[in-house]
């Protein structure tokens, strides 16, 4: 369905800390190449630089994107070399 709307999107994406010392700013450009504005991009742990959390970012993609803008965010942070990887947390199941 291309053009539909999406719900809001969390994710989690680890920047590797050697290759960025700002992973909020990098994750930033990246989805500034491809989406409009109003995603929110916060680090985890802020100013963890070493060990296995440092660098992880939370980002909650603006619901006012469709589908193929979705899609292309997605592709982007996957394919930059700073980036990890980019993980969609599971949803929990109503109570």
């Amino acid at each position: 369905m291309s053009g539909s709307r999406i719900r809001t999107v969390k994710l989690i994406v680890k920047v590797d800390p050697a290759r960025s010392k700002d992973p909020v700013k990098h994750v930033s450009n990246v989805l500034r190449g491809v989406s409009p504005a109003g995603d929110r991009v916060t680090e985890v742990f802020p100013g963890l630089r070493t060990g296995a959390s440092a660098g992880l970012v939370s980002v909650e993609l603006d619901d006012t994107r469709d589908a193929q803008t979705h899609r292309a965010a997605l592709k982007a942070l996957k394919d930059d070399d700073a980036i990890s990887y980019v993980n969609e947390p599971k949803a929990r199941r109503p109570s």
